[in-house]
């Protein structure tokens, strides 16, 4: 029961019907009955010996962490009122991933979790080219018309509900679901492959309906690594290190080719390096980056973090991050020669999870998506790959 009311959190994170099928159930604290329902449902289970707590996972104790940076960024500001007001809000983030991690304890669960995403990013999907074809979504939203000076035109960017009611966030979301296409089957069979790449495509297509460059950074990023992962395992640390320098080498080439918005995410992101200078260790406070820019976001989950938190919030962060892609690698490279079904999908899946993240990262540098629920999702799911692993082998 805890496993099926997680689920039913990551569906309602995702479809937000409160935003959209049922108006009447907005402003209901639908998320925190779920929860509360969930941890009491753990209690019960655990207490009856049918889940135990991953005490020895390094990921609860980062995200404990993380949740104290929260409070220090502005304790060292002497700031009461963002104290009280951050504890709930970035506690209910941490305290859920960690409540995922719990119930991601064998590989049928993580195969649940990969359909769930992929299900629903697929009725995104379908919702976004709706919006091209027919100039209208579900519940009859239109897409985001901006004008386009290259073209001397307007051009329609599809978006959702929620946190996905930008298209920037809408591409996001939808490309990094496009490696779990890959993993929804248990077994590799013709069909499979064949659904896979159809799922796979409804995904790219919605993606590129938004017409956003930080989704076109994550379509480039996860066509990589999955090209990557056809090859060797042991190729893979050295082809993601060709990846990211590559990646790099393409900045300093892209200076001539900004618009005036690029420029000024750039010149954003210059004011808070300056910030974060005069406040390296504990940052400026979470959730004030208003300060730097007011009304306007720092466009980069990266800078926004270690901004906002210092260092020693970025450490716990960028460390949850870090540590998901090599318990993924790790996970795959022992599972290099699978004797079972079960194992062969492991291997496979803690590859498509490298892709994923590879993909949501790339694009989290040109957006603000540090302490958003999709990429601590993230953080759960290639956490628990270790864990399952270590029960399987």
């Amino acid at each position: 029961m805890t496993f099926f009311l997680t689920m039913c959190f990551v569906f309602m994170v995702f479809w937000r019907p409160q935003d959209w099928l049922v108006p009447a159930l907005f402003g209901w604290p639908i998320l925190d009955v779920v929860v509360y329902g969930a941890v009491l449902c753990l209690m019960i289970e655990s207490n009856a010996g049918r889940m135990s707590f991953p005490k020895r996972a390094p990921q609860v104790w980062l995200l404990a962490g993380l949740w104290v940076a929260t409070l220090m960024s502005h304790v060292a500001n002497t700031y009461l009122q963002g104290i009280l007001d951050t504890i709930p809000v970035s506690f209910k983030v941490c305290f859920f991933t960690v409540l995922l991690l719990s119930v991601l304890d064998r590989p049928s669960r993580l195969r649940t979790v990969a359909r769930v995403f992929v299900v629903l990013t697929c009725f995104m999907a379908v919702h976004a080219l709706l919006q091209q074809k027919t100039g209208a979504g579900f519940a009859g939203q239109p897409p985001l018309w901006v004008y386009v000076a290259k073209h001397g035109e307007f051009q329609p960017r599809s978006l959702f509900f929620g946190i996905f009611s930008d298209p920037n966030d809408l591409a996001q979301i939808l490309a990094t679901s496009i490696p779990f296409a890959f993993g929804v089957f248990r077994r590799r069979t013709i069909l499979n492959m064949v659904v896979s790449l159809g799922l796979a495509y409804l995904l790219l297509m919605g993606a590129l309906a938004t017409h956003s460059r930080g989704g076109y950074v994550a379509l480039a990023v996860v066509t990589a690594v999955l090209a990557a992962l056809v090859l060797p395992v042991r190729w893979f640390p050295t082809l993601m290190v060709c990846i990211l320098a590559g990646a790099l080498m393409l900045c300093p080439l892209s200076a001539g080719y900004l618009d005036e918005s690029a420029h000024d995410r750039v010149v954003f992101w210059g004011m808070a390096n300056q910030a974060f200078k005069a406040n390296p260790i504990f940052g400026i406070g979470y959730g004030m980056f208003w300060q730097i820019a007011q009304d306007r976001a720092s466009h980069n989950a990266f800078v926004s973090c270690y901004t906002t938190l210092g260092l020693f919030g970025y450490w716990f962060w960028f460390t949850l991050l870090q540590l998901g892609v090599i318990s993924a690698w790790k996970t795959r490279r022992a599972m290099s020669r699978p004797e079972t079904v079960e194992e062969a999908w492991m291997k496979r899946f803690s590859g498509l999870c490298i892709a994923a993240m590879a993909g949501f990262s790339a694009s989290a540098y040109f957006l603000t998506r540090d302490f958003v629920y999709p990429m601590f999702f993230l953080f759960a799911i290639l956490g628990a790959l270790v864990v399952v692993a270590q029960r399987l082998l």
